[in-house]
């Protein structure tokens, strides 16, 4: 395990979140019941003016054993396009966070190509930091 300054890199952003006194930890959870071959927006955040998010963390699962798809979207351009199986966690790790500005929309969107419908629920983490 490497030792040293932890602030050589926004690398450790996601390994020490201590939030100061124009942060705060971020955190949005919700789920949505989509019938078979459909998709639906689970999450969609704006970030408030005067604030910038760091995503640190995209989480899904599902008791759905089939492939199916979650897409993260900023302003319409996608960033992650990805198919997994019940569960799936993606970290943006080592370099960092996913940077989106005042005014930015994220959006998270599942697919279910399932035969029978199935609940996804979707958890996003980061930092929300005030500009100053």
């Amino acid at each position: 395990m490497a030792k040293g300054r932890r602030d050589y890199t926004w690398g450790v952003l996601q390994d020490s979140i201590l939030p100061g006194r124009y942060s705060t930890n971020f955190f949005k959870f919700e789920y949505i019941t989509l019938l078979s071959g459909t998709d639906g927006d689970v999450i969609t955040y704006t970030v408030p003016a005067g604030y910038k998010l760091l995503l640190i963390s995209v989480r899904v699962s599902t008791l759905s054993p089939a492939t199916n798809v979650v897409r993260l979207t900023k302003n319409s351009i996608l960033i992650i396009d990805l198919f997994y199986s019940l569960n799936y966690s993606f970290d943006f790790g080592s370099g960092g966070s996913y940077s989106f500005e005042a005014g930015d929309v994220l959006v998270v969107t599942c697919i279910n190509y399932d035969t029978v419908a199935h609940t996804f629920y979707v958890g996003i983490m980061g930092v929300l930091e005030q500009l100053v």
